[in-house]
């Protein structure tokens, strides 16, 4: 891997000088990040693995590892527990002599999340140190999400932690999900965001302790008010995903991510997601109102009809599920707010998938080794969109007032977390391409380019001795050094070209660092990661040579669930051409890549919507399929494929929209398959215009959980 360099982002000019280094990768679904005095990083991941990274050496650590509940890849389609997981980590201001940190989880058995704090003995996280803070009730049934799980100490020694409305979506049009019908509870956040007794759907706010904690003055509710919670900050909240804090003015920030609706109907006004800013406690409006304070009509999900208009004003919650006030204190609109579509009040932040982030606020210091923003951007909130993939520089102005909103960066792999260390560096948490199950997350480091760029090496093995080949772009000479990890920490076994080593260990590494401090990173793995379990394929009679259009008998062995398997045969022409997989041109790439299409959606892996692929095997052989995809591209929709809805494409022209469906419908080119069995037949695809005789056929099988198998044969 090479440790660092300068990537080509498209951006402002501005951020044409900022250097994005590539730090750490290879991560399995990360969820926030976290700065040591010392410079390390510790990272948490959804299923319960915390890592320490050490950006000076390359060496990434497993230091922990929390039973938690979570989705797991055996059963992705699950409708139970479908974004819990190891949820945040924040360290104590105090870490560097008292090693605590806090994180927030699902627990393993009771139906709850918690905030914990933990110690660090060896290195390593201590299980036996927890002391329990908060637990937070919750629901994990029929597709319930929104979990926050955010957590950050302000300046003030005092700790906040986002909470999500914990409530399913997908069960109201894109509108307030505020079913109040008996038995409907997991679709109702009228019980919960709106509930002013309930700690879901808000940011606490609370004073850690040795036994607990404490209620600091100013919160939303006094102790001691009626059906209230004396923790809230902030409620109204749908889900509060990415929080900050102003470290020199205290002001709360954070990204929520909004409703679906595409369009404003009779139910309510269409979706938006948000950024907002606290300067005290406040309600801030969920499931009642959105945006800028535009509010919802209280439905009665028995006839479907709109009643009750809420007043933003004085907000009233009508749930016989809330056990907390009926009327809600006022409303506050959003900070900054934008749906799917083209925004009217901030067209700078583009069109599309929405999911908004937020901090941390940038403060020029010209004492500090490194300033990411230059002096005319002192006191700016930087904000990031999940789904867009870009960061955005808010200035704020007298009263924290926005002043301007222009784009700093793009084409990021879904920014996950944006937190800035004391020496001005901004560490950049990339959650991966797949929304769960992912195993290629990132941690990027962004700092002033200082021209300098960083080097190459590479390590080849003859036996037990490694040799290190290094380069520096820039003609700078060059050090090596040599860094073994052994579980938790590493150790420096040498320095030099090369080295022998026969003893133990997970990686090594050598370092390359030029005369200006650059460092360049060549990993080998000393330990061969487990794999999944692995299906058996076997084509049956053994055949030899099949044609275009012939039956192929097949079966495959080691599937849990017969029912859940694919089973794929691909041509391969004897050019080679599409050896590597179905693929898309450079020019359709490239188009994909502008209009963000990638964020949601891969060639053959199912990420927020379906592969590529799946599109094409569909729709193959349907002469409509053209036209109806070009006109879901531009209304969106949700159900073809599960859950999680299209939005409306209003970036793509109607022409981009004819190329990019030709090209997705072409990769059924060449292809069969068959679902759900784990033995029988499938008819090869009949033969391809322009093709000849020759080439080969590749079949696959594959199975949520498992290890495809896959074999060629050559064809006639």
């Amino acid at each position: 891997m090479k440790f660092t360099a300068i990537l080509a982002l498209a951006a402002t000019a501005s951020a044409a000088e900022i250097e994005n280094s590539l730090i750490a990768d290879h991560l399995n679904d990360p969820m926030e990040l976290a700065i040591a005095p010392d410079g390390d990083l510790f990272v948490v991941e959804r299923e319960g693995r915390m890592l320490r990274i050490r950006p000076s050496t390359g060496g990434i650590f497993e230091v922990g590892q929390i039973p938690v509940t979570a989705l797991r890849k055996a059963d992705k389609d699950s409708p139970w527990a479908r974004e819990d997981g190891l949820l945040g980590i924040e360290l104590d201001p105090g870490f560097a002599t008292n090693h605590r940190l806090y994180l927030y989880y699902s627990h393993p058995e009771k139906m709850l999340n918690r905030l914990s704090r933990f110690e660090m003995k060896d290195g390593k996280l201590d299980p036996a140190s927890e002391k329990v803070l908060l637990d937070v009730p919750t629901d994990r049934r029929d597709r319930v999400c929104h979990h926050g799980g955010s957590i950050q100490f302000g300046p003030d020694g005092l700790l906040y932690l986002s909470l999500g409305d914990n409530t399913c979506p997908f069960e109201s049009d894109g509108f307030a999900p505020i079913d109040d019908r008996d038995g409907h509870e997991h679709a109702n956040a009228m019980r919960s965001a709106g509930n002013t007794n309930d700690l879901r759907g808000k940011i606490l706010r609370i004073r850690p302790t040795e036994d607990g904690y404490e209620i600091p003055d100013g919160n939303l509710f006094p102790p001691g008010t009626a059906n209230t919670r004396p923790e809230i900050y902030v409620m109204g909240c749908r889900n509060p995903f990415r929080i900050s804090i102003d470290p020199k003015t205290n002001v709360l920030y954070w990204g929520e991510v909004g409703p679906d609706a595409g369009d404003s109907k009779e139910k309510g006004p269409r979706g938006h997601d948000e950024v907002n800013q606290a300067k005290r406690a406040g309600n801030f409006g969920w499931p009642f109102v959105i945006a800028d304070n535009k509010p919802y009509p209280i439905v009665d999900f028995t006839t479907g009809k709109p009643g009750k208009m809420t007043d933003p004003k004085a907000p009233e919650n009508p749930s016989v599920h809330s056990n907390g006030l009926k009327v809600l204190p006022a409303s506050q609109p959003a900070f900054i707010w934008y749906p799917y579509a083209k925004s009217e009040e901030f067209p700078t932040v583009g069109e599309g998938g929405r999911n908004a982030m937020a901090g941390p606020v940038f403060y020029y210091d010209a004492n500090r080794k490194y300033n990411l923003l230059g002096k005319d951007d002192d006191h700016t909130l930087l904000t990031y969109d999940w789904s867009r993939g870009k960061i955005w520089k808010a200035k704020l102005g007298k009263d924290e007032k926005l002043e301007s909103l222009e784009p700093l960066l793009d084409r990021i792999n879904h920014p996950m977390d944006l937190e800035m260390a004391a020496d001005g560096t901004v560490w950049l948490l990339e959650y991966g391409s797949e929304w769960w199950f992912g195993t290629d997350g990132r941690v990027r480091r962004l700092r002033p380019a200082d021209g300098n760029r960083p080097p190459a090496v590479k390590v080849a093995a003859a036996g037990t001795t490694y040799t290190a080949t290094a380069s520096d772009p820039d003609g700078d000479p060059l050090t090596i050094e040599w860094w073994l990890t052994e579980g938790a920490d590493e150790s420096k076994i040498g320095s030099g070209p090369s080295i022998t080593h026969t003893g133990g260990g997970l990686e090594l590494r050598a370092v390359a660092t030029d005369a200006k401090g650059a460092i360049g990173v060549a990993r080998v793995p000393l330990v061969e990661k487990t794999a999944g379990p692995a299906l058996q394929l076997e084509l049956t009679g053994k055949p030899d040579r099949p044609g275009f259009g012939e039956d192929l008998a097949f079966s495959v062995k080691g599937a849990a669930d017969p029912g859940k398997l694919v089973v794929r045969a691909r041509y391969i022409p004897p050019t080679g051409h599409d050896a590597g997989g179905p693929q898309f041109s450079q020019a359709i790439t490239d188009l994909l890549t502008s209009k963000q299409c990638f964020a949601c959606h891969q060639i053959e892996k199912t990420v927020v919507g379906p592969s590529y692929l799946d599109v094409a095997m569909k729709n193959r052989g349907d002469a409509g399929a053209l036209e109806r995809l070009r006109t879901k591209l531009k209304t969106g929709g949700a159900g073809a494929w599960g859950e999680i809805p299209m939005p409306p494409q209003a970036a793509v022209s109607d022409a981009e929209g004819e190329t990019i469906i030709r090209a997705v419908l072409d990769l059924a080119g060449g292809m069969a398959e068959t679902r759900g069995s784990a033995e029988g037949t499938i008819q090869l695809c009949d033969q391809p215009a322009g093709a000849g005789n020759g080439g080969a056929w590749e079949i696959t099988a594959e199975a949520p959980g498992f290890t495809a198998a896959r074999t060629r044969i050559p064809a006639k």
